[in-house]
């Protein structure tokens, strides 16, 4: 077998283990039959959104939004090691092997999210257009057609030198795939293929004509050290992950609310674990989560829409502050300092808990609309508070259970 194909292999079948590991954890903790609930809910209000769409809906346009970032958003994941920039870099001339792996390994895993995101289009599509529709799988096809068409295009423009040239070539192939995507469900895949062809071709004129090297390994690196962070991370909101980088964000406005808490000694870990929230990753994950659960609740039309989102949205987040607990395990300081080891867990418990009674507050808000607002839907705070309550009991006794 061709060295390089060899390496390729090894690399794939490492990734491959690491990746079915943390999954069985995150299957361990609920998380797919949560997706299981969020795709009935989600089916369910989907068809009763088409009973109500106007006969002027820009189906097309739509359409074409929606499924542009699945077939532009093309990574490739090379599984490249910081050490490769030196021990590869001579047999670059023989390396073809490898990176051909990695793009049909990048093509294959994410025409899977392509599929399932063509396919929650389609509905859409049928009652837009209904006897007049292309069939699903001439669809399916040019579709899959045009993501392995991105897949070169990304391949391409990691080779032009400037940063500046790859971000002007990455903004105009979204744009030449939604003007694609667009004739395909507006006219027929004749012209949809016809206006490929062109995009095709002035790309292809653009790399011919811009500074290029053959492999540009310094940022096929870095592009897949943020791969592997970005997998790592979601896979830490269900499990401790050993090879997850620790990356720290000063935040110096947001780190001046730890001094709210009184400056004691057994106090040591609720300061600690404040400034652990706000300046990690989790601060970023909850604000998300957040924001999103206030647009959709401004936008919710009924009571029981309302009630849906509000309590999936807070045991998400419940979820995620639970991983709180997690930071500072395996630390070395708290054993020099005459700090109780059992107020760890606790003290990660009251922050996550005081973080969520936040967010209850501000996902309240929206309740007053009157669209919505009926007076049993008061009780969605105390239900909130509820929730935050029993995962903070869940992490103190999680704490009495554990010698620290």
């Amino acid at each position: 077998m061709n060295p390089a194909a060899a390496l390729w292999k090894n690399r794939l079948s490492a990734h491959l283990k690491i990746v079915s590991r943390y999954t069985a954890y995150a299957g361990q903790s609920g998380f797919f039959l949560f997706l299981l609930i969020v795709f009935i809910a989600s089916s369910y209000f989907y068809g009763k959104a088409l009973e109500r769409i106007p006969e002027t809906f820009p189906y097309a346009i739509v359409i074409a939004l929606w499924l542009t970032p699945f077939i532009a958003g093309s990574p490739i994941r090379t599984l490249l090691r910081e050490a490769d920039l030196i021990f590869l870099l001579p047999m670059e001339a023989r390396m073809g092997p490898y990176f051909r792996g990695a793009m049909l390994y990048s093509y294959l895993s994410q025409s899977f999210l392509l599929v399932v995101a063509f396919t929650a289009s389609m509905p859409l599509y049928r009652h837009g257009y209904g006897e007049n529709a292309q069939p699903f799988l001439a669809l399916l096809l040019f579709a899959l057609a045009l993501k392995f068409a991105n897949m070169l295009g990304a391949w391409t423009e990691s080779t032009f030198v400037r940063a500046g040239h790859r971000a002007c070539f990455r903004i105009c192939r979204f744009a030449a795939d939604a003007v694609v995507l667009y004739a395909l469900y507006r006219y027929e895949i004749i012209t949809a293929s016809i206006v490929l062809l062109a995009a095709i071709g002035a790309t292809a004129a653009w790399a011919r004509l811009s500074r290029r090297i053959p492999v540009n390994w310094p940022y096929l690196r870095r592009k897949e050290a943020g791969h592997r962070l970005t997998m790592l991370l979601f896979f830490n909101g269900f499990i401790d992950v050993e090879e997850l980088p620790s990356r720290v964000k000063p935040r110096r406005l947001l780190s001046g609310l730890a001094g709210l808490v009184p400056f004691r000694a057994s106090n040591a870990f609720r300061y600690l674990y404040s400034l652990t929230l706000l300046r990690s990753e989790l601060f970023g994950i909850t604000m998300r989560i957040t924001l999103l659960a206030v647009i959709i609740l401004l936008f919710a039309e009924s009571p029981v829409t309302f009630t849906v989102v509000y309590v999936l949205f807070q045991v998400m987040t419940n979820v995620q502050l639970s991983t709180l607990g997690r930071y500072h395990r395996h630390s070395v300081w708290t054993a020099l300092y005459p700090i109780p080891g059992t107020l760890r867990r606790p003290s990660a418990a009251r922050i996550a808990f005081t973080a969520q009674l936040v967010q209850i507050a501000i996902m309240t808000l929206p309740l007053f609309r009157p669209a919505v607002f009926t007076i049993w839907l008061l009780a969605l705070p105390l239900l909130g508070v509820s929730l935050a309550w029993i995962f903070r009991m869940r992490g103190t006794r999680a704490a009495s259970g554990h010698s620290e």
